[in-house]
């Protein structure tokens, strides 16, 4: 079964899994097909083994990790509990919650419909909202700087003048006013926080689905989950990656990894 981001299910046969793709037969068909391997949110057998799963994924479970909330099962029983750990045993992939102080149970993975914790999980908003707001100013800023140095400023000055323009006002040194970006900035800061909390709470970012095919329905939101910083790591593996395919490209990236190692 090839679960999608979506909920979406697949039921074949895996061919084969490369780098970059899954190769497929879909059940009762004879055609190979094929899918983009990071379109895959997880893969499980119908042993109830799960054999590959994303980074996406991986995140989900992290974020739920020593939390509160409510687990609902595909057979329809409900759950509360006052903390939840997983084990990535993925052979066996079972989740442990604490109901209370006396009762706990283990509960297979795949037999989990969703997980709805508490809204604690609201912190990863807060984190993403003030990279968000410091990440704009930062390319506002070099954007100033280097239209400044095109327009004639020499480079050190544009330079200072942004970050004069960041300063606020402390009259014990001589700062009468408080600078125009640093105004904008406290101001943007809050704004893109609350924003990104405020849309985390409407798309239920606290909701983390697993099993939509016992009940041949879609998961309730998109469980992918963005970072920059990923996206950005799998470019460059990719890249690594074709050009170890290379006979000069494999002998350099071997080279630098035993000097790195």
């Amino acid at each position: 079964m090839i679960v999608k981001y979506k909920g979406e299910t697949i039921t074949c046969s895996i061919d084969s899994m490369g780098y970059n793709y899954i190769y497929f037969t879909i059940k009762d068909s004879v055609e190979l097909d094929s899918m983009k391997r990071k379109d895959a949110y997880y893969i499980y057998s119908d042993l109830n083994k799960v054999f590959h799963y994303s980074w996406s994924f991986n995140e989900n479970i992290q974020r739920m990790e020593n939390r509160t909330g409510i687990l609902y099962t595909t057979e329809g029983d409900t759950l509360s509990f006052i903390d939840i750990k997983f084990y990535k045993d993925m052979l066996t992939p079972e989740v442990y919650i604490k109901k209370n102080a006396e009762n706990s149970a283990f509960i297979p993975l795949l037999e989990i419909e969703k997980i709805e914790t508490d809204f604690s999980l609201i912190s990863y908003a807060v984190e993403r909202g003030f990279f968000y707001s410091i990440s704009l100013f930062i390319i506002s800023t070099l954007l100033e700087i280097n239209s400044d140095w095109n327009n004639g400023t020499r480079l050190f000055p544009a330079a200072a003048n942004q970050f004069n323009d960041l300063m606020p006002m402390i009259k014990d040194v001589g700062l009468k006013d408080a600078g125009a970006t640093y105004e904008a900035l406290t101001a943007l800061i809050p704004l893109s926080v609350f924003g990104t909390m405020a849309y985390d709470i409407i798309k239920n970012k606290n909701q983390f689905y697993f099993t939509p095919v016992y009940k041949n329905n879609k998961f309730g939101r998109n469980m992918y989950v963005f970072s920059l910083k990923h996206i950005l790591e799998s470019k460059l593996q990719s890249i690594v990656f074709k050009l170890e395919s290379t006979k000069v490209g494999g002998i350099a990236v071997g080279w630098l990894r035993k000097k790195i190692n």
